[in-house]
């Protein structure tokens, strides 16, 4: 086999892993029609698969038609596998992942990652002994907080941790001998909800997180748009109230000033008289939404959120709107940014953007597993 040829097959081969961890199951015939290929070509793709075990037959097409019935074929997700990585002051969370992206394993290592190369060589002996016992494992991806360089995979500076021009990737690239993918948290988060939707539905979709700070990032055909500068998507510094807060990037009314996470927490308790000070974020809900006066903070956090997003829909008209945060779980904040959306946005992209609300506090480590996965089927 040539050259040309084999890399064509590979190619072919990964086409074909693709289409099957997107849409379940299919059979060879549908392969084929998909892809634009042979039914040979596929047959012996799919044959190499089944002996190595990538693929399995997981029963017949009853509505095949007429010739021979239509075996339908189903990846076994472990084959692969990922392990992602996020990286916080205090921790890093890490998950190792199957090729569709389904949480196998998880856990924290808890110590002081603010000095980068004693946090590097932690993180190098966790990734290593997770590869070892992980041998299907194709990457590591890392998600870190800041301004991150993902060409170079360089973390040029990330105000909580305290790094400035880090190389993570080539440092860590070095000591295991596997491809490492570096990431924003929050762009690396986008990926997650991406491998949850149904197929075909994820053409495009602005994500949202909301947490200790407010950003955002837009993924359109599966792939994130990073910008010139690799920070699209700060959906955190639209001014929403012009006579608002003073930000920490120095401007007064962003959208981060007024609903992150630490600044609404004081404003519920604030309503609800200062009870459940010790309480986490989402209990402080749980008790206190029955509250008129806290239902009325929530309800202004959510039209906030609304006003930056109908910005979005109305300049990108995504097909999804992902919102991750604790206030999820807030009818509230939910209606609020609902109805300020339909009220505010352009009449078709608002009647058009479908609305999901969800909590995942590990949706940048899976998102940066999921990163591994891309990368691998685009070689």
């Amino acid at each position: 086999m040539s050259k040309g040829t084999a890399i064509l097959r590979q190619q072919n081969e990964k086409r074909t892993l693709s289409l099957l961890r997107i849409r379940g199951t299919s059979s060879r015939q549908e392969i084929a029609k998909a892809l634009g290929l042979s039914k040979n070509t596929i047959s012996l793709i799919v044959d190499k698969f089944l002996k190595e075990g990538i693929v399995q037959e997981v029963g017949i097409d009853e509505n095949g038609g007429v010739g021979r019935p239509r075996i339908r074929l189903r990846l076994v997700p472990e084959s692969y596998k990922t392990i992602g990585l996020l990286v916080g002051s205090r921790q890093c969370q890490y998950v190792v992942t199957d090729y569709v992206s389904s949480v196998l394993e998880k856990g924290t290592l808890a110590m002081d990652f603010r000095e980068p190369v004693q946090a590097l060589e932690a993180i190098g002996r966790l990734c290593a002994r997770l590869l070892a016992l992980h041998p299907e494992a194709l990457g590591v991806g890392v998600a870190v907080p800041g301004l991150v360089d993902p060409e170079q995979g360089l973390l040029r500076f990330a105000t909580n941790l305290g790094w400035r021009n880090v190389r993570i990737r080539e440092t860590l690239g070095s000591k295991l001998n596997v491809p490492v993918r570096v990431m924003n948290k929050v762009k690396a988060s986008a990926l997650a909800p991406a491998f949850e939707m149904p197929a075909g539905e994820a053409g495009s979709a602005f994500y949202v997180s909301i947490d200790e700070g407010v950003g955002g990032a837009l993924l359109i055909h599966g792939q994130i748009y990073h910008g010139a500068s690799w920070t699209a998507g700060e959906i955190g510094h639209i001014c929403v109230d012009p006579d608002g807060p003073v930000c920490s990037c120095g401007q007064r009314g962003c959208l981060e000033a007024l609903v992150r996470l630490p600044v609404l927490k004081e404003r519920l308790l604030l309503a609800a008289d200062g009870a459940g000070e010790d309480l986490p974020f989402p209990l402080v809900i749980d008790r206190h939404e029955g509250s008129a006066a806290v239902r009325e903070t929530l309800r202004a956090a959510g039209e906030y959120v609304g006003a930056a997003i109908t910005q979005v829909v109305n300049l990108f008209n995504p097909e999804h709107i992902v919102i991750n945060s604790p206030l999820h779980r807030s009818d509230s904040f939910r209606q609020a940014v609902a109805d300020t959306l339909a009220g505010r946005a352009l009449s078709i992209p608002g009647e058009t953007v479908k609305l999901h609300f969800i909590h995942n506090e590990l949706l940048p480590a899976i998102g940066a597993g999921a990163a591994i996965i891309l990368d691998f089927e685009r070689e």
